[in-house]
Protein backbone atom coordinates (compact mmCIF):
# COMPACT_ATOMS: atom_id res chain seq x y z
CA UNK A 1 0.00 0.00 0.00
CA UNK A 2 1.55 3.43 -0.87
CA UNK A 3 0.64 4.78 2.50
CA UNK A 4 3.29 2.30 4.42
CA UNK A 5 5.72 3.13 1.70
CA UNK A 6 8.59 6.01 3.19
CA UNK A 7 7.60 9.40 3.06
CA UNK A 8 9.52 13.31 2.87
CA UNK A 9 9.57 14.36 6.36
CA UNK A 10 6.45 16.72 6.78
CA UNK A 11 6.88 20.11 8.41
CA UNK A 12 6.30 19.89 11.84
CA UNK A 13 7.98 18.74 15.24
CA UNK A 14 11.24 17.31 13.84
CA UNK A 15 12.05 13.75 15.36
CA UNK A 16 13.89 14.10 18.91
CA UNK A 17 17.70 13.79 18.66
CA UNK A 18 18.10 11.39 20.95
CA UNK A 19 15.16 9.30 19.43
CA UNK A 20 16.86 10.09 16.22
CA UNK A 21 20.00 8.34 17.24
CA UNK A 22 18.55 5.42 18.99
CA UNK A 23 16.23 4.76 16.20
CA UNK A 24 19.74 5.18 13.54
CA UNK A 25 21.99 2.75 15.80
CA UNK A 26 19.38 0.19 16.45
CA UNK A 27 19.17 0.44 12.43
CA UNK A 28 22.86 -0.53 11.84
CA UNK A 29 22.67 -3.36 14.87
CA UNK A 30 19.55 -5.18 13.44
CA UNK A 31 20.23 -4.91 9.79
CA UNK A 32 23.60 -4.33 9.41
CA UNK A 33 24.93 -6.62 11.49
CA UNK A 34 27.50 -3.95 13.64
CA UNK A 35 28.37 -4.56 17.18
CA UNK A 36 26.47 -2.06 19.41
CA UNK A 37 28.38 -0.05 20.92
CA UNK A 38 30.43 0.65 17.58
CA UNK A 39 27.60 0.96 15.98
CA UNK A 40 26.28 4.09 18.57
CA UNK A 41 29.71 5.54 18.67
CA UNK A 42 28.97 6.13 14.81
CA UNK A 43 25.97 7.87 15.14
CA UNK A 44 26.75 10.53 17.65
CA UNK A 45 30.20 11.00 16.41
CA UNK A 46 28.31 12.06 13.00
CA UNK A 47 25.56 14.16 14.84
CA UNK A 48 28.79 15.62 16.35
CA UNK A 49 30.19 16.68 12.98
CA UNK A 50 26.64 17.72 11.48
CA UNK A 51 26.26 20.22 14.51
CA UNK A 52 29.95 21.20 14.02
CA UNK A 53 30.07 21.83 10.71
CA UNK A 54 26.82 22.88 11.29
CA UNK A 55 27.77 25.57 14.04
CA UNK A 56 30.85 26.57 11.99
CA UNK A 57 29.27 27.41 8.75
CA UNK A 58 26.60 30.03 10.84
CA UNK A 59 30.23 31.31 12.70
CA UNK A 60 31.22 32.04 9.17
CA UNK A 61 27.96 34.13 8.27
CA UNK A 62 28.08 35.66 11.42
CA UNK A 63 31.87 36.75 10.80
CA UNK A 64 30.73 38.38 7.64
CA UNK A 65 28.23 40.43 9.21
CA UNK A 66 30.04 41.04 12.89
CA UNK A 67 33.03 42.53 13.57
CA UNK A 68 36.27 40.71 14.72
CA UNK A 69 36.50 41.32 18.24
CA UNK A 70 32.46 39.95 18.31
CA UNK A 71 33.93 36.87 16.80
CA UNK A 72 36.92 36.29 18.69
CA UNK A 73 34.76 36.58 22.13
CA UNK A 74 32.14 33.91 20.42
CA UNK A 75 35.25 31.38 19.39
CA UNK A 76 36.83 31.77 23.17
CA UNK A 77 33.65 30.03 24.82
CA UNK A 78 33.93 26.86 22.63
CA UNK A 79 37.52 25.99 22.99
CA UNK A 80 38.54 22.97 20.51
CA UNK A 81 34.96 22.22 19.65
CA UNK A 82 33.70 21.26 23.43
CA UNK A 83 30.61 22.88 23.28
CA UNK A 84 29.97 21.91 19.41
CA UNK A 85 29.84 18.24 19.95
CA UNK A 86 26.86 18.96 22.08
CA UNK A 87 25.37 21.49 20.18
CA UNK A 88 22.79 19.61 18.99
CA UNK A 89 22.82 16.73 20.79
CA UNK A 90 23.13 17.62 24.24
CA UNK A 91 25.33 15.06 27.29
CA UNK A 92 21.81 14.50 28.46
CA UNK A 93 20.28 13.09 24.76
CA UNK A 94 23.52 11.69 24.34
CA UNK A 95 22.57 9.67 27.60
CA UNK A 96 19.17 8.94 26.54
CA UNK A 97 19.97 7.58 23.02
CA UNK A 98 22.64 5.24 24.89
CA UNK A 99 19.86 4.13 27.15
CA UNK A 100 17.00 3.86 24.65
CA UNK A 101 19.35 1.76 22.53
CA UNK A 102 20.86 -1.11 25.27
CA UNK A 103 17.04 -0.86 26.86
CA UNK A 104 15.56 -2.17 23.75
CA UNK A 105 18.10 -4.55 23.21
CA UNK A 106 18.02 -6.18 26.49
CA UNK A 107 14.00 -6.05 26.30
CA UNK A 108 13.38 -6.68 22.30
CA UNK A 109 11.58 -10.19 23.04
CA UNK A 110 9.87 -8.97 25.57
CA UNK A 111 8.54 -5.96 23.58
CA UNK A 112 7.79 -7.75 20.63
CA UNK A 113 5.27 -10.05 22.37
CA UNK A 114 3.70 -7.54 23.95
CA UNK A 115 3.21 -5.94 20.47
CA UNK A 116 1.75 -8.67 18.80
CA UNK A 117 -1.09 -8.46 21.60
CA UNK A 118 -2.71 -5.35 19.62
CA UNK A 119 -0.96 -5.91 16.05
CA UNK A 120 -2.20 -8.68 14.01
CA UNK A 121 0.20 -8.57 11.05
CA UNK A 122 3.29 -7.16 11.92
CA UNK A 123 5.64 -8.56 10.17
CA UNK A 124 3.89 -6.54 7.50
CA UNK A 125 5.01 -3.30 8.82
CA UNK A 126 8.11 -1.61 7.32
CA UNK A 127 10.93 -2.23 9.34
CA UNK A 128 11.36 1.53 10.71
CA UNK A 129 7.78 1.98 11.45
CA UNK A 130 7.99 -1.30 13.81
CA UNK A 131 11.34 -0.75 15.11
CA UNK A 132 9.94 3.15 16.22
CA UNK A 133 6.99 1.29 17.83
CA UNK A 134 9.27 -0.77 19.35
CA UNK A 135 11.46 1.93 21.42
CA UNK A 136 8.47 4.07 22.14
CA UNK A 137 6.94 0.65 23.94
CA UNK A 138 10.41 0.56 25.77
CA UNK A 139 10.00 3.74 27.06
CA UNK A 140 6.10 3.09 28.27
CA UNK A 141 7.00 0.13 29.66
CA UNK A 142 10.52 0.68 31.21
CA UNK A 143 11.33 4.24 31.72
CA UNK A 144 9.14 6.24 34.55
CA UNK A 145 10.82 9.19 34.08
CA UNK A 146 9.02 9.38 30.47
CA UNK A 147 5.38 10.38 30.47
CA UNK A 148 3.46 8.20 28.37
CA UNK A 149 2.50 10.45 26.26
CA UNK A 150 5.41 11.87 25.40
CA UNK A 151 6.98 8.31 24.48
CA UNK A 152 3.41 8.27 22.35
CA UNK A 153 3.65 12.20 20.84
CA UNK A 154 7.28 11.39 19.06
CA UNK A 155 6.31 7.71 17.44
CA UNK A 156 3.14 8.67 16.25
CA UNK A 157 4.47 12.27 14.78
CA UNK A 158 7.86 10.47 13.38
CA UNK A 159 5.57 7.23 11.97
CA UNK A 160 3.11 9.53 10.61
CA UNK A 161 5.61 11.79 8.85
CA UNK A 162 7.30 8.94 7.02
CA UNK A 163 4.40 6.22 6.43
CA UNK A 164 1.14 8.47 6.16
CA UNK A 165 -1.31 9.17 8.18
CA UNK A 166 -3.05 5.79 8.73
CA UNK A 167 0.08 4.34 9.82
CA UNK A 168 0.31 6.96 12.11
CA UNK A 169 -3.07 5.99 13.46
CA UNK A 170 -2.14 2.58 14.34
CA UNK A 171 0.57 3.44 16.00
CA UNK A 172 -1.41 5.81 17.94
CA UNK A 173 -3.68 2.70 19.27
CA UNK A 174 -1.23 0.16 19.11
CA UNK A 175 1.02 2.73 21.84
CA UNK A 176 -2.37 3.72 23.93
CA UNK A 177 -3.02 -0.18 24.27
CA UNK A 178 0.60 -0.86 25.81
CA UNK A 179 0.50 2.65 27.42
CA UNK A 180 -3.14 1.13 29.35
CA UNK A 181 -1.38 -1.80 30.57
CA UNK A 182 0.54 0.20 33.40
CA UNK A 183 1.90 -2.04 35.57
CA UNK A 184 1.06 -5.59 34.10
CA UNK A 185 3.07 -5.08 32.00
CA UNK A 186 6.11 -5.55 34.27
CA UNK A 187 4.33 -8.00 36.27
CA UNK A 188 5.28 -11.81 36.00
CA UNK A 189 1.86 -12.76 36.28
CA UNK A 190 0.33 -11.13 33.28
CA UNK A 191 3.22 -13.49 31.08
CA UNK A 192 2.34 -16.36 33.40
CA UNK A 193 -1.69 -16.51 32.18
CA UNK A 194 -0.66 -16.08 28.63
CA UNK A 195 1.98 -18.52 28.50
CA UNK A 196 1.62 -21.82 30.51
CA UNK A 197 4.61 -23.43 29.42
CA UNK A 198 7.54 -22.27 32.09
CA UNK A 199 10.42 -22.08 29.14
CA UNK A 200 8.00 -20.31 27.28
CA UNK A 201 7.54 -17.40 30.34
CA UNK A 202 11.18 -16.93 31.21
CA UNK A 203 11.77 -16.56 27.32
CA UNK A 204 9.24 -13.70 26.96
CA UNK A 205 9.60 -12.09 30.30
CA UNK A 206 13.76 -12.23 30.64
CA UNK A 207 13.83 -11.41 26.98
CA UNK A 208 15.94 -14.14 25.77
CA UNK A 209 15.83 -16.16 22.86
CA UNK A 210 14.23 -19.90 23.67
CA UNK A 211 17.55 -21.71 22.88
CA UNK A 212 19.41 -20.06 25.48
CA UNK A 213 16.49 -20.59 28.43
CA UNK A 214 16.84 -24.43 27.07
CA UNK A 215 20.52 -24.02 27.66
CA UNK A 216 20.52 -22.71 30.61
CA UNK A 217 17.70 -24.89 32.14
CA UNK A 218 19.23 -28.03 30.95
CA UNK A 219 22.96 -27.44 32.36
CA UNK A 220 22.14 -25.38 35.48
CA UNK A 221 18.46 -26.41 36.15
CA UNK A 222 15.62 -24.10 36.51
CA UNK A 223 16.39 -21.81 39.68
CA UNK A 224 19.72 -21.19 38.89
CA UNK A 225 18.41 -20.56 35.10
CA UNK A 226 16.48 -17.94 36.13
CA UNK A 227 18.51 -15.78 38.36
CA UNK A 228 20.53 -15.61 35.01
CA UNK A 229 17.95 -14.74 33.04
CA UNK A 230 16.82 -12.15 35.43
CA UNK A 231 20.17 -10.54 35.49
CA UNK A 232 21.21 -10.62 32.13
CA UNK A 233 18.35 -8.46 31.06
CA UNK A 234 19.17 -5.75 33.37
CA UNK A 235 22.45 -3.26 33.23
CA UNK A 236 25.48 -4.21 34.32
CA UNK A 237 27.26 -2.19 37.15
CA UNK A 238 29.71 0.03 36.24
CA UNK A 239 33.20 -1.23 37.49
CA UNK A 240 36.80 0.73 37.17
CA UNK A 241 40.28 -1.26 37.88
CA UNK A 242 42.55 0.94 40.25
CA UNK A 243 46.23 1.00 38.78
CA UNK A 244 47.72 -0.66 41.65
CA UNK A 245 51.43 0.19 39.88
CA UNK A 246 50.73 3.48 41.51
CA UNK A 247 51.56 4.46 44.55
CA UNK A 248 48.66 5.11 46.85
CA UNK A 249 46.17 3.55 44.79
CA UNK A 250 44.46 1.97 48.00
CA UNK A 251 43.93 5.28 49.25
CA UNK A 252 42.35 6.35 45.91
CA UNK A 253 40.14 3.28 45.52
CA UNK A 254 39.37 3.68 49.07
CA UNK A 255 37.97 7.16 48.24
CA UNK A 256 36.17 5.96 45.08
CA UNK A 257 34.34 3.19 47.01
CA UNK A 258 33.06 6.01 49.91
CA UNK A 259 31.94 9.01 47.55
CA UNK A 260 30.23 7.15 45.45
CA UNK A 261 28.43 3.82 47.26
CA UNK A 262 30.79 1.63 45.47
CA UNK A 263 32.44 -1.80 46.81
CA UNK A 264 35.65 -3.57 46.13
CA UNK A 265 35.82 -6.16 43.47
CA UNK A 266 38.83 -8.11 42.28
CA UNK A 267 42.23 -6.74 43.41
CA UNK A 268 42.05 -3.39 42.99
CA UNK A 269 38.92 -2.32 41.66
CA UNK A 270 35.50 -0.68 42.60
CA UNK A 271 32.00 -1.76 41.19
CA UNK A 272 29.70 1.35 41.14
CA UNK A 273 25.72 1.58 41.49
CA UNK A 274 23.90 0.68 38.23
CA UNK A 275 23.81 3.96 36.76
CA UNK A 276 26.64 5.47 35.19
CA UNK A 277 30.43 6.31 36.22
CA UNK A 278 30.85 8.85 38.32
CA UNK A 279 31.97 12.39 36.75
CA UNK A 280 35.51 12.25 38.05
CA UNK A 281 36.75 8.41 36.33
CA UNK A 282 36.95 9.97 32.48
CA UNK A 283 40.05 12.15 34.19
CA UNK A 284 41.13 9.86 36.12
CA UNK A 285 41.17 7.87 33.20
CA UNK A 286 43.18 9.93 31.42
CA UNK A 287 45.63 10.25 34.19
CA UNK A 288 46.82 6.82 34.03
CA UNK A 289 45.42 5.91 37.73
CA UNK A 290 42.71 3.42 36.22
CA UNK A 291 40.98 2.03 33.48
CA UNK A 292 37.00 0.49 32.92
CA UNK A 293 36.40 -2.86 33.65
CA UNK A 294 34.05 -5.18 34.36
CA UNK A 295 33.28 -6.68 38.01
CA UNK A 296 33.06 -9.91 36.99
CA UNK A 297 36.19 -10.05 34.61
CA UNK A 298 38.44 -8.68 37.73
CA UNK A 299 36.98 -11.26 40.12
CA UNK A 300 37.44 -14.59 37.89
CA UNK A 301 41.25 -13.27 37.35
CA UNK A 302 41.72 -12.46 41.14
CA UNK A 303 40.12 -15.85 42.28
CA UNK A 304 42.73 -17.81 39.93
CA UNK A 305 45.48 -16.58 42.33
CA UNK A 306 47.92 -15.28 39.53
CA UNK A 307 50.27 -13.96 42.29
CA UNK A 308 51.07 -17.86 42.53
CA UNK A 309 51.87 -18.15 38.75
CA UNK A 310 55.59 -18.79 37.39
CA UNK A 311 56.86 -16.60 34.94
CA UNK A 312 56.94 -15.45 32.51
CA UNK A 313 53.53 -15.18 31.34
CA UNK A 314 51.99 -15.38 27.76
CA UNK A 315 49.05 -14.19 27.07
CA UNK A 316 47.92 -15.98 23.90
CA UNK A 317 44.68 -14.27 23.15
CA UNK A 318 45.25 -10.66 24.68
CA UNK A 319 42.67 -8.51 22.67
CA UNK A 320 42.95 -5.08 23.77
CA UNK A 321 44.56 -6.95 27.00
CA UNK A 322 42.88 -6.07 29.98
CA UNK A 323 43.65 -8.78 31.75
CA UNK A 324 47.59 -8.48 30.69
CA UNK A 325 47.55 -4.67 31.93
CA UNK A 326 45.92 -6.09 35.08
CA UNK A 327 48.52 -9.01 35.80
CA UNK A 328 51.44 -5.84 34.72
CA UNK A 329 49.70 -3.71 37.81
CA UNK A 330 49.77 -5.83 39.75
CA UNK A 331 53.59 -7.14 39.16
CA UNK A 332 53.14 -10.13 37.42
CA UNK A 333 55.72 -11.08 34.91
CA UNK A 334 53.79 -11.13 31.38
CA UNK A 335 56.72 -11.57 28.89
CA UNK A 336 54.50 -11.92 25.78
CA UNK A 337 50.94 -10.67 24.62
CA UNK A 338 49.34 -11.99 21.04
CA UNK A 339 46.33 -11.80 19.30
CA UNK A 340 45.65 -11.85 15.70
CA UNK A 341 43.86 -8.16 15.68
CA UNK A 342 46.74 -5.85 14.72
CA UNK A 343 43.93 -3.23 16.02
CA UNK A 344 43.25 -4.68 19.77
CA UNK A 345 47.21 -4.79 19.94
CA UNK A 346 47.71 -1.23 18.39
CA UNK A 347 44.61 -0.58 21.76
CA UNK A 348 46.84 -2.47 24.33
CA UNK A 349 50.05 -0.44 23.38
CA UNK A 350 47.94 2.85 23.57
CA UNK A 351 46.78 1.24 27.31
CA UNK A 352 50.05 0.19 28.33
CA UNK A 353 51.47 3.72 27.91
CA UNK A 354 48.78 5.71 29.45
CA UNK A 355 49.10 3.37 32.63
CA UNK A 356 53.07 4.15 32.61
CA UNK A 357 53.84 0.41 32.46
CA UNK A 358 56.43 -1.77 30.41
CA UNK A 359 54.89 -2.33 27.48
CA UNK A 360 55.42 -6.39 27.02
CA UNK A 361 56.35 -7.55 23.55
CA UNK A 362 53.32 -7.64 21.46
CA UNK A 363 53.12 -9.63 17.93
CA UNK A 364 49.98 -10.70 15.80
CA UNK A 365 49.59 -13.99 16.15
CA UNK A 366 46.40 -16.83 16.33
CA UNK A 367 46.49 -18.71 19.29
CA UNK A 368 46.13 -22.25 17.23
CA UNK A 369 49.56 -21.78 15.55
CA UNK A 370 51.56 -19.74 18.25
CA UNK A 371 55.07 -18.67 17.39
CA UNK A 372 57.25 -19.95 20.12
CA UNK A 373 60.34 -21.75 19.15
CA UNK A 374 63.99 -20.08 17.98
CA UNK A 375 64.36 -21.92 14.92
CA UNK A 376 61.18 -21.35 13.18
CA UNK A 377 59.44 -24.64 14.53
CA UNK A 378 56.85 -25.63 17.31
CA UNK A 379 56.83 -28.92 19.09
CA UNK A 380 53.39 -30.35 18.32
CA UNK A 381 53.07 -32.91 20.30
CA UNK A 382 54.95 -32.08 23.73
CA UNK A 383 58.73 -32.21 24.06
CA UNK A 384 59.91 -34.80 21.56
CA UNK A 385 57.48 -34.80 19.73
CA UNK A 386 57.11 -33.85 15.71
CA UNK A 387 57.68 -30.17 14.84
CA UNK A 388 55.86 -27.97 12.59
CA UNK A 389 56.26 -24.95 10.44
CA UNK A 390 55.35 -21.68 12.53
CA UNK A 391 53.62 -18.48 10.53
CA UNK A 392 55.69 -15.39 10.01
CA UNK A 393 54.62 -13.12 12.92
CA UNK A 394 53.27 -9.85 11.90
CA UNK A 395 54.24 -6.71 13.07
CA UNK A 396 51.36 -4.52 14.86
CA UNK A 397 52.18 -1.62 13.28
CA UNK A 398 54.50 -1.05 9.85
CA UNK A 399 56.96 1.13 11.80
CA UNK A 400 57.09 -0.16 15.22
CA UNK A 401 59.29 -3.18 15.45
CA UNK A 402 57.87 -5.75 18.06
CA UNK A 403 59.66 -8.27 19.75
CA UNK A 404 59.11 -12.10 18.42
CA UNK A 405 58.87 -14.65 21.52
CA UNK A 406 61.22 -16.54 18.55
CA UNK A 407 63.68 -15.19 20.53
CA UNK A 408 63.41 -17.52 23.63
CA UNK A 409 62.54 -21.10 23.66
CA UNK A 410 59.42 -22.96 23.84
CA UNK A 411 59.87 -23.57 27.49
CA UNK A 412 60.52 -19.93 28.44
CA UNK A 413 56.77 -19.76 29.04
CA UNK A 414 55.86 -21.19 32.13
CA UNK A 415 52.06 -19.68 31.75
CA UNK A 416 49.79 -19.54 29.45
CA UNK A 417 46.76 -17.44 30.00
CA UNK A 418 44.00 -17.89 26.94
CA UNK A 419 40.78 -15.31 27.40
CA UNK A 420 39.37 -17.34 24.87
CA UNK A 421 37.11 -16.02 21.73
CA UNK A 422 33.67 -17.31 23.20
CA UNK A 423 29.99 -16.64 22.74
CA UNK A 424 29.78 -14.27 25.36
CA UNK A 425 26.86 -15.88 26.77
CA UNK A 426 28.12 -14.09 30.31
CA UNK A 427 28.33 -10.63 28.98
CA UNK A 428 24.22 -10.67 27.63
CA UNK A 429 23.78 -7.22 29.75
CA UNK A 430 26.35 -5.40 28.73
CA UNK A 431 26.24 -6.68 25.27
CA UNK A 432 22.38 -7.54 24.58
CA UNK A 433 23.33 -7.36 20.81
CA UNK A 434 24.79 -10.77 21.52
CA UNK A 435 21.42 -12.51 21.67
CA UNK A 436 20.54 -11.50 18.23
CA UNK A 437 23.72 -12.28 16.98
CA UNK A 438 24.38 -16.01 18.40
CA UNK A 439 22.73 -19.60 17.38
CA UNK A 440 23.71 -22.85 19.27
CA UNK A 441 25.25 -23.59 15.89
CA UNK A 442 28.14 -20.80 16.88
CA UNK A 443 28.53 -22.14 20.09
CA UNK A 444 29.48 -25.38 18.46
CA UNK A 445 32.21 -24.02 15.78
CA UNK A 446 33.47 -21.76 19.25
CA UNK A 447 34.09 -24.80 21.09
CA UNK A 448 35.82 -26.19 18.60
CA UNK A 449 38.09 -23.30 18.41
CA UNK A 450 38.45 -23.32 21.70
CA UNK A 451 39.46 -26.78 21.34
CA UNK A 452 42.06 -26.01 19.10
CA UNK A 453 43.44 -23.12 20.75
CA UNK A 454 43.61 -25.26 24.10
CA UNK A 455 45.63 -28.19 22.51
CA UNK A 456 48.10 -25.84 20.57
CA UNK A 457 48.80 -23.89 24.32
CA UNK A 458 49.43 -27.29 25.48
CA UNK A 459 52.00 -28.86 23.17
CA UNK A 460 53.90 -25.61 23.69
CA UNK A 461 53.68 -25.94 27.65
CA UNK A 462 56.65 -27.25 29.49
CA UNK A 463 56.14 -30.13 32.50
CA UNK A 464 55.21 -28.27 35.49
CA UNK A 465 53.62 -25.03 33.39
CA UNK A 466 50.17 -23.62 34.19
CA UNK A 467 47.60 -23.23 31.87
CA UNK A 468 44.95 -20.66 32.65
CA UNK A 469 41.69 -20.80 30.50
CA UNK A 470 38.90 -17.40 31.08
CA UNK A 471 35.70 -17.52 29.31
CA UNK A 472 32.99 -14.92 29.64
CA UNK A 473 30.64 -17.28 28.70
CA UNK A 474 27.73 -19.88 30.45
CA UNK A 475 27.79 -22.86 28.53
CA UNK A 476 29.10 -26.41 29.14
CA UNK A 477 30.68 -27.22 25.93
CA UNK A 478 33.00 -24.09 26.45
CA UNK A 479 33.96 -24.34 30.08
CA UNK A 480 33.69 -27.43 32.07
CA UNK A 481 33.64 -29.98 28.65
CA UNK A 482 37.06 -28.26 27.84
CA UNK A 483 38.73 -29.26 31.01
CA UNK A 484 36.96 -32.49 30.78
CA UNK A 485 38.62 -33.28 28.01
CA UNK A 486 41.93 -32.25 28.68
CA UNK A 487 42.17 -34.09 31.83
CA UNK A 488 40.93 -37.04 30.16
CA UNK A 489 43.85 -39.42 29.15
CA UNK A 490 42.83 -39.55 25.28
CA UNK A 491 41.31 -36.24 25.28
CA UNK A 492 43.54 -33.52 24.45
CA UNK A 493 46.37 -33.20 21.89
CA UNK A 494 49.30 -33.19 24.92
CA UNK A 495 50.18 -37.06 25.72
CA UNK A 496 50.97 -35.42 28.78
CA UNK A 497 48.66 -35.42 31.95
CA UNK A 498 46.63 -31.87 33.43
CA UNK A 499 45.70 -31.68 36.93
CA UNK A 500 43.08 -28.58 37.83
CA UNK A 501 44.78 -25.85 40.33
CA UNK A 502 41.74 -23.74 41.18
CA UNK A 503 38.42 -23.18 39.42
CA UNK A 504 36.29 -20.09 39.51
CA UNK A 505 32.23 -19.45 38.20
CA UNK A 506 31.20 -16.09 39.06
CA UNK A 507 27.63 -16.38 41.16
CA UNK A 508 24.02 -16.47 39.85
CA UNK A 509 23.57 -13.44 42.36
CA UNK A 510 26.50 -11.11 41.32
CA UNK A 511 25.84 -7.57 41.65
CA UNK A 512 27.92 -7.53 38.41
CA UNK A 513 25.13 -9.02 36.39
CA UNK A 514 27.77 -10.61 34.20
CA UNK A 515 29.52 -14.26 34.44
CA UNK A 516 32.69 -15.86 33.93
CA UNK A 517 34.07 -19.23 34.31
CA UNK A 518 38.27 -19.71 34.74
CA UNK A 519 40.48 -22.66 35.59
CA UNK A 520 44.33 -23.14 36.17
CA UNK A 521 45.64 -26.42 34.93
CA UNK A 522 48.64 -27.61 35.69
CA UNK A 523 50.83 -29.93 33.13
CA UNK A 524 52.25 -32.96 34.95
Amino acid sequence: MSARRPQPHAKGAPLPPARAAALAALDKVLRKGQEVQAALDAVLADAAARNEASARANASKASASNSTTHVANASSTTPDGSALRHAGISRQDAALATELVYGYLRSEIRISWLLRRFLTAPEKLPPEALLTLGVAAHEIVHLDRIPDYAAVDWAVTHIRQRFGPGLGKLANAVLRNVARLGGDARNAEMYHADLPDPRDFLSVHHAAPRWLVDLWCDAYGMDRATDLLASSAQAPAPAVRVNAARPGWQTLRDQLIADHGGTACGHAGVVFPVGGFPAEVAALERAGLLSRQGAASQEVLDALRPDTWEGPVWDACCGRGGKALALLERGVDVGLCSDPNAGRLRGLRADAERLGLAVPAIVRASATQPPCATDGTCPAGGPGGPARPVPPVQPVTPDTPVTNVGTASAGAFRTILIDAPCSGLGTLSRRPDIKLRRSPADLDALAALQGRILDAALSVLPTGGRLVYITCTLNPAENEAQVERLLSPTGAASAAPVIVEAQHTTPADTPAREFFFGVVLRKG
